[in-house]
């Protein structure tokens, strides 16, 4: 199973909307990235502009981040040590990111990131630690 997930890289998606005089409105009714639904939710704001949070991977989570205002600059790596470099500055745009992928997020004045998760909250999921998941890298090629 690792495996196969392993192979997965993440990659922007686009939420269907509707936009008229009065504001903005997306949605996602997809199910198939998170077949079972959503699992948790979580938002982060009030970070310094330039900081960055993060800095994990996950086992087996699934995530989709959405940058509700500001912008938030996304680096990836992936368990194959590819990096991926994403830029999120529209609510209507959302950054697929499977399991395995070292997640590095650096905060505008004023963003708000929100997260969707396929799964519930596990501390036994993340790694939390670069240097375990390089090694779980080198483990893996």
């Amino acid at each position: 199973m690792i495996e196969l997930i392993a192979k997965k890289l993440p990659y922007l998606i686009d939420f269907p909307g509707h936009v008229s005089e009065t504001g903005t409105l997306n949605y996602w009714k997809d199910r198939t990235l998170f077949s079972s639904g959503i699992e948790r939710c979580f938002w982060i704001s009030d970070v310094k502009a330039g900081e960055s949070r993060g800095n994990h991977a996950h086992y087996q989570e699934s995530q989709v981040i959405i940058a509700m205002a500001g912008v938030l600059e996304v680096e990836v790596t992936h368990v194959s040590g590819e990096l991926l470099k994403f830029k999120l500055e529209s609510s209507s745009k959302g950054l697929f990111i499977p399991p395995l992928n070292w997640v590095s997020v650096i905060f505008s004045e004023g963003s708000v990131l929100l997260g969707l998760c396929d799964r519930a909250f596990s501390e036994d999921d993340f790694i939390r630690n670069k240097q375990d998941f390089e090694n779980y890298q080198y483990r893996n090629q």
